[in-house]
């Protein structure tokens, strides 16, 4: 009944970020205990600043404190699986990336799992206009494609076993992958310089290509054109560069 009223209330509401929220408080009223959680959280701090939203399918709640903290509350089962895989991939891989990958905790709560993490520092690519990235359009690309390229060559031993086979190598776009990248990172406005990497629940091993169709679909979409040229020929540059023996697997 509730998900019925929800879509009834949300199909009069067109901002999607206004009926997204307005969606999971109908279906999941407990979200108001997650603020709570966090307000008493923050009950030894000097302040306590409070933001909301919602992930991405409404997978998820979000709360943000203080621009410090960033709890996220699994809405459709306890978020234990998925949570720890994502701690494991992220330790392995912190020192290794060149993008600072948010620091991460895990916390119980009412039988689910949160996820606290290290606040993410700077904007959206989606938060700054298509002209200023335009811009700036090959230094992003260029520390997009080390990105995919340091991480997608590492093969840590702690997180062998998540591989689809232990033994499996990395290659030419294959290997570990944060899987979608096309606005999951934050820049600095500044300097356009990438300041992190976020939402690594989807990491993988394996072939990046269809990650990157998606990628530039949405760049192209939204007016951030030219990207994935400039990555792929970056990214291909470091590759064979590295070794000139080197084929595509």
């Amino acid at each position: 009944m509730r998900h019925f009223i929800s879509n009834v209330i949300c199909a009069f509401i067109p901002n999607k970020k206004v009926r997204d929220k307005v969606r999971v408080i109908i279906r999941y009223p407990w979200t108001f205990d997650c603020v709570r959680y966090v307000r008493n959280y923050a009950r030894n701090m000097s302040k306590c600043h409070i933001k909301t939203a919602v992930g991405y399918g409404c997978r998820n709640f979000v709360v943000i404190l203080n621009d410090k903290y960033v709890f996220k509350f699994p809405l459709m089962n306890d978020g234990i699986d998925v949570s720890l895989r994502e701690k494991r991939i992220t330790d392995a891989l912190r020192s290794i990336s060149p993008v600072k990958i948010p620091e991460m905790k895990l916390i119980k709560f009412r039988g689910i799992m949160i996820r606290r993490y290290e606040f993410a520092h700077g904007k959206l690519l989606t938060d700054i206009k298509p002209a200023i990235i335009s811009e700036h359009r090959k230094h992003i690309a260029k520390q997009l494609a080390e990105f995919l390229y340091v991480i997608g060559k590492s093969d840590p031993t702690e997180i062998r076993d998540l591989k689809p086979s232990p033994n499996e190598k990395p290659g030419y776009l294959y290997g570990w992958t944060q899987d979608d990248i096309w606005q999951n990172f934050m820049l600095d406005e500044k300097t356009m310089n990438l300041t992190f990497l976020i939402d690594w629940e989807n990491a993988k091993f394996g072939d990046f290509t269809q990650s990157l169709r998606v990628s530039s679909h949405n760049w192209d979409k939204f007016g951030y054109r030219g990207i994935i040229v400039d990555l792929l020929a970056e990214y291909s540059k470091m590759y064979f560069g590295a070794d000139k023996n080197k084929t595509v697997k």
